[in-house]
């Protein structure tokens, strides 16, 4: 229920952006802002998160968390301007905080099936964040409140979760944290640790660049919006599939280096075959969204199987999402701003093809068996 609440409220914005792009008069580039605000505010806010678990609790950081993310989803629909950039805000360091906490909560509390209840978080993550990008349009046309009610909807899903976590939350209460460990030295200091924060921000770019900008780019070879559309949902139902399916293989392999080497190599093949043969955009793009599936897993099983405890996992979770959100953030801007330099998307194309290139370095690296010490 919590994995359900990290990507749908962000992903139901994109299709009735013009709406609220129209209703509150914002230019191109506030509305491009508005819908990366929440991810700058993953990478902003990611290292506050271990603070707030040694202050109140895992279980507590959590609840406080949802209820951000239920907040934020009621203030953003409300319909007024200073309301909707707060409540963006809210669902993004609400958003944040979870990203960051749910791997400590797997680390400590199913230690024997880490790789399993991360495949399926993401996948859960994953399957959402597709069904509200899909009927977040359907449902603004069922009343005259129209985005309102796109954006609202989803503090119902939130509102769900909080009641699920209720029974965690008052059993935590009566629970005395164990002070984390001092560690010998910061994981900001640690070549383990940003090899797998650079694997991190490396797919991180590829999958929100294709994300924004590939219905543009297939415009340009005479690729149609519907069917540009129906690529970006079989390379995102694609990646859920390969989320469950390398949860499984993790747990058979000594160390991750294969698979981390497996998965940016299809990457980097998706985006070398989007440069070179276009017309077969839906073909590289199902490469391409196995390798981000497999990617996005491997990277969330990293964070706690290089280290030695959920405190380090947090820290561990933090730095890597922090850099990761941070850097990746960078990509759909870079892909854009290449485009109006050069007036062709194949510079974009080219530059995905080389931070995908530069991922498979990262990920073998990333994928030896090493602790954080």
């Amino acid at each position: 229920m919590i994995a359900a609440n990290l990507r749908a409220p962000i992903t139901s914005l994109g299709p009735v952006l013009d709406q609220v792009q129209q209703y509150f008069a914002l230019s191109a580039a506030a509305a491009g802002f508005l819908n990366a605000l929440p991810l700058l505010m993953f990478a902003s806010a990611s290292p506050l998160a271990p603070w707030l678990t040694r202050r109140f609790g895992l279980e507590q950081a959590l609840f406080g968390a949802l209820c951000l993310i239920a907040v934020g989803c009621l203030i953003r629909s409300s319909g007024t301007f200073t309301e909707l950039w707060v409540g963006t805000l809210l669902i993004g360091g609400g958003i944040a905080t979870a990203n960051v906490l749910i791997v400590p909560l797997v680390k400590r509390d199913f230690p024997s099936h880490a790789a399993l209840c991360i495949g399926l978080y993401a996948a859960t993550m994953a399957l959402m964040a597709a069904l509200a990008s899909g009927l977040s349009a359907p449902l603004s046309s069922l009343t005259d409140y129209t985005w309102k009610v796109s954006l609202g909807v989803w503090f119902v899903l939130a509102f769900v979760a909080i009641v699920c976590w209720l029974p965690h939350l008052r059993h935590a209460q009566g629970r005395v944290a164990a002070p984390a460990p001092r560690a010998a030295k910061s994981v900001w200091g640690s070549a383990i640790a940003w090899q797998v924060s650079m694997f991190m921000a490396l797919q991180t770019v590829t999958f929100y660049t294709l994300i924004d900008w590939y219905p543009a780019m297939a415009n340009s070879v005479g690729i149609g919006a519907s069917e540009s559309g129906l690529h970006l949902l079989a390379y995102q139902a694609v990646a859920v599939v390969a989320n469950l399916s390398t949860s499984v293989a993790i747990k058979r392999l000594k160390d991750q280096r294969l698979l981390g080497f497996v998965c940016s190599l299809a990457i980097t093949v998706g985006m070398a075959g989007l440069v070179w043969a276009p017309s077969l955009s839906l073909v590289w793009l199902l490469i391409a969204g196995g390798g981000a599936g497999m990617s996005m897993v491997t990277c969330l099983t990293l964070f706690g199987l290089r280290v030695r405890d959920h405190h380090q996992a947090s820290s561990l979770s933090a730095m890597a999402q922090c850099v990761g959100y941070g850097l990746g953030s960078a990509g759909p801007f870079l892909a854009g701003w290449l485009h109006s330099i050069f007036g062709t998307w194949q510079v974009s194309l080219w530059m995905l093809l080389a931070a995908a290139g530069l991922q498979i370095f990262f990920a073998v690296m990333a994928g030896r068996n090493r602790f954080i010490e």
